[in-house]
């Protein structure tokens, strides 16, 4: 049987942690679009005008190198 005053703390732990996941999620978020950046910087000076068809490639590869000195497996 459950206590109206447990209730409310567990809603409460239960918001805090959705609070605390939408904040983790925003951040790495703002990270990834950084390290995109700075990809798409280092890019525009080697091939200006690259499609955006071709700048996914360069992502592509840049996630399988890392992947590989990492020896983190990122497979789907």
């Amino acid at each position: 049987m459950s206590h109206p005053g447990n209730d409310e703390i567990i809603d409460n732990a239960t918001d805090n942690r959705v609070e605390l996941s939408e904040g983790f999620v925003f951040e790495m978020t703002k990270f990834g679009i950084g390290i995109v950046q700075e990809i798409a910087a280092e890019t525009v000076k080697v091939k200006p005008g690259m499609s955006v068809k071709d700048f996914v490639k360069v992502l592509d590869q840049y996630l399988k190198d890392q992947e590989s000195k990492s020896n983190i497996s990122m497979s789907k």
